[in-house]
């Protein structure tokens, strides 16, 4: 039996085939271009994404001509609008990095019954990182796309909704619980969309899809005949909730952190939604008919603060250098970068907040401010931890970290010595790919119980912490900048 999964990021396409064991046989990747609009808004074009994606699919169907059934994960918040008749867009993909929806979503912070509404039911915070206010924008800017959404012309989705649209002849318009729960529009207690919630947007007529749990069968497609025959769609999820998922973080208090140019932080919170508006509450996926529920943190600025010093100060050639050049001092010589380029996230939530170096003096070298930049995305995440233990009395367990990153030994040690816990890393580099093979493994194979995906299990290896009493006090005292500089001054 082998399987091929796509995973439909902010940045590319990848294409990956999986053989019977599910190790990777092969890995096709593609970019997609990133459209930064005049205004400043940030999109993506629906039909390079689809043409790519079925581009890779034909590479791979050349390798392996009868797959047990293809899977999908997606960036999970970027929606798309798209003809019901043909499944062709009517606008650029709008993607979750985009502000378009600001003014909407200070409108209804400023309201607090409008605020605690979304807050209870979703879990979430008005953001323009997700869907909803971004919706209503184009919906009242774009006069056009709104005659045709109240004549029953447009479909809304996210990008798998689109995808699997076209890919079945639109004969599949479906999401899954994880896709849907990013929008602002869907109740994450009752798994469904909620008539209150499409009031506060204004959103009144919009057609919504099917949303199913995402270890189900999608619907079939032969990719634009890549294949003789129609292959299943068995699978999908949104990548964080895909990665968390293949790290088989199944239990109360088991953590993932994902690296990128970001950083997303999800830990399992059992069956309850936790409802706090100092907290992101995620539907992390359905088992057994009920939903389990993770707390999770968003941040921005990941390998991307590596890429910044690279980018624009020339500090290093390439990010992977910032560990070597970081080793090479014994501290950061009272240097501390406080990263805060698009604010400051939780569980501080300073969105006014700008990134700043501190304590810059006459010995400094450009070593300690690489060291500086690296260790300040650390602190990012063990402040946010610390700050989840404390405020929801949970243990950390089974605390994994994947992405781009994990190839920073330094770095993770960091991490291991201050929250004094086993930092395990995945072999397999795809685990959200991965994570949506498992879901689709699961229905597949009838799995009913998650303890017998035991034998699909990722090896990892793991970082042991060490007692650091230099990065300890590096820390206080990083903290106590930004608790002196970013709090306490706040308005």
């Amino acid at each position: 039996m082998s399987y091929i999964t796509v995973d439909s990021s902010t940045s590319s396409t990848t294409v990956l085939i999986f053989d019977e064991k599910l190790k990777i046989l092969k890995k096709f990747q593609k970019e997609h271009s990133q459209i930064i609009t005049d205004e400043g808004y940030v999109e993506h074009n629906l039909e390079e994404i689809y043409q790519n994606l079925l581009e890779l699919v034909k590479k791979a169907s050349e390798i392996l001509t009868n797959p047990k059934f293809i899977s999908i994960t997606n960036q999970r918040e970027t929606f798309t609008l798209f003809n019901k008749k043909d499944g062709k867009p009517v606008h650029n993909a709008i993607v979750w990095q985009c502000t378009r929806g600001q003014n909407i979503c200070e409108e209804i912070l400023a309201d607090v019954s409008k605020r605690k509404i979304i807050v209870n039911k979703t879990g979430l915070k008005p953001n323009t990182f997700f869907s909803g206010s971004k919706l209503k924008w184009v919906y009242d800017e774009k006069e056009k796309i709104r005659k045709k959404v109240d004549n029953g012309e447009i479909l809304f989705g996210t990008i798998e909704t689109y995808l699997i649209y076209r890919l079945t002849n639109m004969k599949s318009y479906i999401s899954d619980t994880t896709n849907a729960s990013r929008t602002l529009l869907f109740n994450c207690l009752t798994n469904e969309w909620d008539q209150e919630l499409l009031n506060i947007f204004d959103i009144k007529k919009i057609e919504l899809p099917k949303v199913i749990n995402s270890s189900n069968i999608f619907g079939e497609s032969d990719f634009n005949k890549a294949f003789n025959k129609t292959i299943p769609i068995i699978g999908v999820a949104g990548d964080a909730q895909a990665s968390l998922f293949a790290n088989f973080c199944f239990k109360k208090g088991d953590t993932k952190i994902t690296t990128g140019t970001g950083f997303n932080i999800q830990t399992n919170i059992g069956n309850k939604m936790f409802i706090d508006e100092k907290s992101l509450t995620s539907l992390a996926f359905t088992y057994e008919n009920r939903n389990i529920y993770a707390l999770e943190c968003l941040n921005s600025y990941a390998g991307g603060t590596i890429s910044w010093l690279k980018n624009n100060l020339g500090l290093i050639k390439a990010v992977e250098e910032s560990e070597f050049f970081s080793k090479k001092e014994k501290d950061n010589n009272g240097v501390y970068l406080i990263p805060a380029f698009s604010g400051l996230g939780p569980p501080y939530w300073n969105s006014e907040a700008r990134a700043a170096f501190f304590g810059i003096s006459a010995s400094t070298n450009t070593n300690h401010l690489i060291r500086a930049g690296l260790e300040s995305v650390a602190y990012q995440m063990v402040v946010y931890l610390e700050f989840m233990k404390k405020s929801h009395n949970m243990e950390l367990n089974n605390l994994s970290i994947d992405g781009g990153m994990v190839k920073n030994k330094f770095f993770l040690q960091i991490i291991s010595d201050l929250l004094e816990i086993d930092l395990s890393i995945p072999e397999m580099e795809e685990m959200s790919s991965y994570g949506a093979l498992l879901f689709g493994i699961q229905y597949f194979h009838n799995i009913k119980n998650l303890d017998d995906l035991k034998d699909f299990k990722v090896k990892k290896s793991v970082i042991k912490p060490n007692t650091n009493k230099i990065i300890n006090q590096s820390y206080l005292s990083w903290k106590e900048i930004v608790d002196k500089h970013f709090i306490k001054n706040q308005g």
